[in-house]
């Protein structure tokens, strides 16, 4: 059921980047990318597989409790036959060098010890294993999709700032042209501001091929045509993140390794109890197999009930079961260490988050106080009171200062989801 929901959703997923290509809405969350991701890798077919896998071994399972049905036939010659060291009066025993057996044998399982059921629960623990592990890989793609996501956002978003620093530079350089033409700016002025346009432009080239070459490979991850237009949207940040509990499906694998275990126990349990069945042979055989002494075609017939009990296997049960406390104990140490492996580093992404919080804060103010000089300055550049290099200057130092800001917030989110996908979340 979860599969066929799981299915559904993909579908879904597919269908809006469909569409939103189609008029022209592309954008691309980063929730988008990880479900796409996963559809996209082989192994996502995986737990179909094993649950078609899984069943044709049960079926088999099931039929080993049916009765089974076995022909056999045998012709054999031997240079010595059995006589009697006397002679009985009247009777001539004739036994044949040779002999020819066709039969079939039947026989039923009354009672395994519970050793069929055992058997699929076994099988059912270890199909929810492998598909335990089947979502351990997949996600694993999150943190490579992590990287090139925000590695493609934070190219975006510098593209966009650098657009709006070209726009700014441009509306410059018009009004020093008029100033130039009017005689009342240096040519010299004008050439400085088309220099920094330059630079800029060459900036934006340089972000725009690191930015489709990001894309080329999220496109690759997700089985998606990414063009260079696509709109990646900045995960908002939420403060939940910092009570997350840890939920890997790691810790879900654990468990279920650990249920196969105590499924394997029951089976060595199953293994040990008594056995019994029902047989039946018939068939035809020369001469008589039932009678020594007739040496014409005979039919022939053998039934009867079988039992089996193995009341001594010089511990070798228990040594198995403790073999599987061991396995179980070692499933424990490797859960305990990886639970506390993710803890330890719960510190670290806190302090990181707090950190880059605080420095989005400082980044913003700053921004906004060197847009707010460079506003006046572009007044004073207009009248001819300052210099373009002093109004380069200071485009250079909000430039970096709104290139900063940005780029903590994409840092912040960058840090959050990599936080979330350590925790499983």
């Amino acid at each position: 059921m979860q599969t066929i929901i799981k299915a559904i959703l993909l579908l879904f997923i597919h269908l809006g980047f469909f569409w939103s290509n189609i008029f022209g809405q592309n954008k691309l969350t980063l929730q988008d990318c990880y479900h796409l991701a996963e559809s996209n890798t082989a192994i996502s077919q995986n737990p179909a597989l094993l649950e078609n896998l899984t069943d044709l071994r049960l079926q088999n399972i099931n039929a080993s409790r049916l009765p089974s049905v076995q022909w056999n036939a045998k012709a054999t010659w031997q240079n010595e036959v059995f006589g009697l060291p006397f002679q009985i009066p009247g009777a001539e025993v004739n036994i044949p060098h040779y002999n020819i057996l066709t039969n079939l044998e039947a026989s039923y399982l009354l009672y395994d010890g519970g050793l069929a059921d055992a058997r699929k629960t076994l099988e059912q623990a270890k199909l929810a294993v492998d598909r335990q592990s089947v979502a351990v890989e997949l996600n694993k793609l999150k943190d490579q999709v992590n990287q090139y996501y925000f590695g493609a956002l934070l190219l975006q978003e510098q593209g966009k700032i650098l657009e709006v620093t070209q726009k700014d530079l441009e509306a410059r350089a018009q009004q020093l042209e008029a100033g130039v033409r009017h005689g009342v700016v240096l040519e010299s002025e004008l050439k400085k501001v088309q220099v920094q346009q330059l630079s800029i432009r060459s900036n934006i080239a340089a972000v725009e091929s690191d930015h489709r070459s990001m894309l080329a490979v999220l496109g690759s991850l997700t089985g998606q045509e990414l063009d260079e237009n696509v709109a990646l949207e900045l995960p908002s940040s939420q403060s939940a993140v910092h009570s997350l509990q840890l939920q890997r499906p790691e810790i879900a694998l654990f468990d279920l390794q650990k249920q196969q275990v105590l499924a394997s126990s029951d089976l060595i349990s199953a293994n040990w109890k008594p056995k019994a069945s029902v047989f039946a042979t018939t068939g035809v055989g020369y001469p008589d197999p039932l009678n020594v002494f007739d040496d014409r075609i005979s039919p022939y017939f053998i039934g009867g009930v079988q039992f089996s009990w193995k009341i001594l296997d010089w511990k070798q049960a228990d040594r198995e079961r403790q073999q599987l406390t061991v396995q179980s104990q070692l499933i424990d140490n490797q859960k305990r260490s990886f639970e506390q492996t993710i803890e330890n580093l719960d510190g670290k992404f806190r302090e990181d988050i707090s950190k880059i919080e605080n420095q989005i804060a400082s980044d913003e103010e700053i921004a906004k106080l060197q847009g707010e000089i460079l506003q006046q300055l572009s007044s004073q550049l207009e009248h001819g009171v300052i210099t373009a290099t002093d109004y380069l200057l200071q485009s250079n130092a909000e430039l970096q200062a709104r290139l900063s800001a940005q780029s903590r917030k994409v840092q912040l989110a960058q840090v959050e989801a990599a936080w979330r996908t350590l925790k499983g979340d």
